[in-house]
């Protein structure tokens, strides 16, 4: 499969948008992540999606044109979710600890939800066999980032962190935050391991993320840190 890079962005479909067709446009649209998250991309088959929603197959390529737009399209409204639910603020406040703390615990319950676990399965299930299709799901994850990136360069310019490279930051942070807990998850186990829960994973990648381990943030002589 060759992922057309034009339908990255989510594009206008040939069939008229009437208020009758944003409801079934919708419809197709919840049948098929349901389909592609229980049987995978190569398993799903359009007959099955139909046959959920009703109608025909060709209503549903006059929507989507294809199997691999439909999935992108799915892949799509799945992301636009995920920066909605995550949202990054776009101002330095003063509470930078806090603030982290909060994007940490609505990106790990992001990452760790049922549904979302089984499209990262889905999708390492399929990658050796589309990697167009999964280094495009990559780049469109890269959106959180960008966020968070942002809102560590405005508190950098701020003065609150010493930030040079914020990018880098904020992709450190997240992994950080999403970590064992979701490898864990991938794997059927749960989150965390006995005694540890959410918000004590949070506060722990928060508190090492802003300090770090040396005392007073700064090495301590003769430690032998760089």
């Amino acid at each position: 499969m060759k992922v057309n890079r034009q339908t990255t962005d989510l594009q206008e479909p040939a069939a008229p948008r009437t208020p009758r067709g944003e409801l079934r446009h919708a419809a197709l649209l919840e049948a098929a992540q349901a389909v592609f998250l229980e049987q995978g991309y190569e398993g799903a088959s359009i007959e099955e999606i139909v046959r959920r929603v009703g109608g025909s197959k060709a209503s549903l390529y006059s929507y989507f044109g294809s199997k691999e737009n439909l999935f992108w399209e799915v892949l799509n409204q799945l992301s636009d979710r995920f920066m909605t639910e995550l949202a990054v603020p776009t101002q330095a406040d003063a509470d930078i600890e806090g603030t982290l703390a909060a994007i940490a615990r609505r990106f790990l319950t992001i990452f760790l939800d049922p549904q979302r676990c089984r499209l990262f399965r889905t999708m390492i299930a399929e990658s050796a066999r589309f990697p167009e299709l999964s280094r495009a799901f990559f780049e469109r994850g890269t959106r959180a980032r960008r966020a968070v990136a942002n809102y560590l360069q405005l508190q950098h310019q701020a003065g609150r962190i010493d930030c040079p490279d914020p990018e880098m930051a904020a992709m450190q942070f997240l992994e950080l935050v999403k970590g064992p807990p979701h490898s864990r998850v991938l794997l059927s186990l749960p989150p965390f391991p006995e005694g540890f829960d959410h918000e004590a994973h949070i506060a722990a990648a928060v508190r090492l993320y802003l300090y770090g381990c040396a005392v007073n943030g700064r090495p301590r002589p003769g430690s032998g840190r760089p």
